[in-house]
């Protein structure tokens, strides 16, 4: 044992070293635990030292470069939440383990919260440590891979198939690219279609568990009888028509990541069966006894104001802590309205081959259109416009009439109504009357599904009439048949 003023140093001393890549620096004040775990450590192939007290511990990596620190919440000189957040502050390219005593689940969580990649509780196999420390080395080359992606982002609009040039947005790329490599809890909530699943995915993507199940199931979408069947699974015969055994999406999505959407519409009872799953990761399947364990990254997504509902009483306090560990609030659409000319052009590229590669382009008047507009489904909302748009587009152009907008929003006095000032009013009138009478023609359709004789009967004209002016204005009814299956609720 070598002294060192009042720290005490368990290992021989080593002069300071280029990072290496397997280097942990153990902090414990028991010497008997530290000599245990030094051990388990070197058997394990990592370069160990260690220190019984955090004062100690962070002299040491002044001298020395650690690529991963361990732990004890208790220390003699301070604590261990103090000691990580000076390692967090002073030496960020440090990974920090805490080892927490047996029940003390709030201390872990507060540690994730101040930047800790992970902890164990006390007591732990030599298996659950080895495994700890290789998935925070894991973690470490993913971080080094996504400080590079981060590096050939800058500058640039996008990250996985998320577009934006929002600052807003920018700093939501930068938190998950942080956040991917933890097993951290995240909570994603925004309007319905603001691409909440793409960021859970994004997160996946770019975590260890990549290459491994991404799941996600739409919490707000079964009866609360159906959904522990859905989230648990069941056994044969647990309930009428249970005819065979059915794993749950828990199970499913073993070892990789879970997104519970919608989380905010689960019902009260059911609230308290999956926070008891979110804290011991175990579950029993509906009508089962065994008692099942899973090792799931949990994301969570919802539209609901989560805070309102806890005060509200309709989502419990403890389940929300237990998800808000991570938060990332996406904003809507009509605040990031920069982001539309970028989000047409993506969708354009997307779509525009397969529905219609003669359209090349959104006409200037048609994309005024779409900036005033107030987008209530946002992204989402955009994408069907744009697919809609490319199907009734004739030219090489979308135009303003091409865009199928809510027509009970009111919009600004002469929108739409873009013609040429300086031809006589006549003229004017005769190009608008068209113009009107091709929208209208072709509103009918879609509403009738390319049915000549509804549309007629609804115009008030003959058959004969309305295949006149769809020979006149060049409408194929054909193409309104097609949006049967794909139109945009």
């Amino acid at each position: 044992m070598r002294h060192d003023g009042e720290q005490s140093t368990l290992g021989t001393p080593r002069v300071p070293q280029p990072a290496a890549s397997r280097r942990v620096l153990v902090v414990d004040d028991e010497a008997l635990i530290c000599k245990h775990l030094l051990g388990i450590l070197r058997e394990h192939g990592c370069e160990a030292m260690a220190h019984q007290t955090g004062q100690g511990a962070l002299k040491e990596i002044e001298r020395t470069h650690y690529s991963v620190l361990v732990a004890d919440i208790w220390l003699q000189d301070m604590s261990g939440l103090e000691l990580l957040r000076q390692v967090r502050q002073r030496f960020p390219e440090t990974s920090v383990v805490v080892i927490t005593a047996h029940g003390s689940i709030e201390t872990a969580i507060e540690a994730m919260k101040l930047g800790a990649s992970d902890y164990l509780t006390k007591p732990f196999r030599a298996e659950e440590f080895c495994l700890v420390i290789d998935k925070v080395f894991s973690e470490r080359r993913l971080l080094e891979e996504l400080a590079q992606l981060r590096r050939e982002l800058a500058g640039e609009h996008r990250f996985e198939n998320m577009i934006s040039q929002d600052p807003k947005m920018r700093e939501i790329f930068s938190t998950i690219a942080r956040v991917a490599a933890t097993d951290a809890t995240v909570l994603i909530t925004g309007e319905t279609g603001t691409g909440k699943e793409l960021v859970a995915r994004a997160i996946h993507n770019h975590s260890p568990r990549r290459g491994k199940p991404f799941m996600a199931i739409n919490c707000g979408a079964f009866p609360e009888t159906l959904l522990e069947s859905e989230l648990f699974g069941h056994e044969q015969g647990a309930f009428t028509g249970a005819v065979a055994a059915k794993p749950g999406i828990f199970e499913v999505a073993n070892t990789g990541s879970l997104l519970l959407d919608e989380i905010g519409n689960i019902p009260p009872a059911m609230q308290v069966k999956l926070l008891r799953v979110l804290e011991s990761m175990e579950y029993k399947r509906v009508g089962g006894v065994e008692t099942r364990r899973c090792d799931v990254r949990v994301l969570a997504a919802t539209h609901v104001n989560l805070v309102e509902a806890v005060a509200q009483g309709t989502f419990r306090q403890d389940l929300f802590y237990r998800v808000n560990v991570v938060p990332i609030v996406l904003p809507p659409l009509r605040e990031r309205a920069a982001d539309i000319p970028l989000l047409v052009e993506h969708f354009m590229r997307c779509y525009g081959p397969k529905i219609n590669p003669a359209v090349r382009d959104v006409s200037r008047p048609a994309m005024r259109k779409l900036l005033r507009h107030s987008w209530p489904g946002n992204i989402r909302q955009l994408d069907h416009v744009i697919q809609r748009a490319l199907i009734l587009a004739e030219g090489d152009a979308i135009l303003p009439e091409h865009l199928a907008l809510d027509e009970g929003e009111p919009e600004p006095a002469g929108a739409g109504l873009d013609f040429n000032d300086q031809l006589p009013l006549d003229e004017v009138r005769d190009r608008l009357v068209e113009r009107l009478e091709r929208t209208y023609l072709e509103r009918a359709l879609q509403r009738h599904r390319g049915s000549i004789r509804k549309t007629a009967q609804q115009a008030c004209l003959s058959e004969r009439s309305v295949y006149e002016k769809l020979k006149k204005y060049h409408i194929d009814r054909r193409a309104y048949k097609a949006t049967r299956q794909g139109a945009p609720s």
